[in-house]
């Protein structure tokens, strides 16, 4: 397999229908090779339910192991070290990307428009690493133009190095195996996300680009087995074991557990893209 050719993983677990509704129809759409497209499940069952529920939209479908941590774990050592991989949750409604057509000063006219060419901006991720010796992009975790940046010239006027949350639900590395051992059930992409750091002094983040999804409110999936102790289980370990890197937040009205990443050590610094 030709290492540079990016695929697509895709972990489910008991959402066949929803795969098939949200992300495999989302690649369709974008007309993504299907040959690309790699679909891991926890057992046989499930993947007999798959094969006759979801279209013929894909390359293979995988046992692997049940369990977010097991199963991620178990995609990373599919592939081959250094092959590209594009990380994306199985239930993605739409890509889309932050523009301003009013006044660029002003964050309130700032609106999400679909995505135009998914292909193109992978390729382009990819080959943004590669350019500045880095293994891990990401796009803005929150689905809210306000926050976002939009795009310019500049590459590093809507994209950020340093040590940021490269959210799971759509993520793309070059595989290393040591960075993409998960300890943890919860809290999984932070892990990921220092990982990379630690081992490229930076990350890559496209500030512009951000997913819609409904992640804890479709049925079946990973919260089958998420409860608020285990989220903040995960969150106390990632702050024990990085204290430098990150610090748990315990203040969210959600009564989950969250992260706040932040590099604090002496004489760092950060990366600005070649572009």
């Amino acid at each position: 397999m030709d290492l540079t050719k990016y695929v697509v993983a895709i972990p489910s677990y008991k959402r066949a229908d929803t795969l098939n509704k949200r992300t495999l129809a989302l690649l369709q759409d974008y007309k993504i090779d299907k040959d690309r497209i790699f679909i891991f499940v926890a057992n046989q069952e499930e993947k007999e339910i798959y094969q006759n529920t979801i279209d013929n939209y894909y390359n293979k479908i995988i046992i692997g192991e049940e369990g977010i941590k097991n199963i991620r774990n178990f995609m990373a050592e599919y592939f081959q070290e250094s092959q590209h991989i594009v990380f994306i949750d199985d239930d993605i409604y739409r890509l889309e990307e932050c523009f301003n057509f009013i006044d660029t000063t002003n964050k309130k006219h700032n609106k999400l428009q679909k995505l135009n060419n998914l292909h193109d901006f992978i390729e382009l991720a990819f080959k943004t690493l590669i350019d500045n010796n880095l293994s891990n992009w990401g796009v803005y975790p929150v689905y809210n133009p306000y926050f976002m940046k939009t795009r310019t010239d500049n590459i590093n006027d809507y994209t950020t190095t340093k040590l940021v949350y490269n959210i799971g639900f759509f993520t793309g590395v070059i595989n290393c195996g040591e960075c993409e051992v998960r300890t943890i059930d919860d809290k999984e992409d932070y892990e990921r996300s220092i990982k990379y750091y630690l081992k490229d002094n930076g990350l890559l983040r496209f500030n512009h680009i951000t997913a819609y999804t409904r992640c804890y409110k479709e049925s079946g999936g990973m919260q089958v087995e998420r409860t608020i102790k285990r989220i903040h289980d995960s969150a106390v370990y990632l702050s024990d074991v990085y204290p430098e890197l990150c610090s748990l937040n315990t203040s969210k009205k959600s009564g989950y557990s969250e992260m706040r990443l932040n590099d604090t050590r002496q004489n760092k610094s950060y990366k600005i893209l070649n572009h």
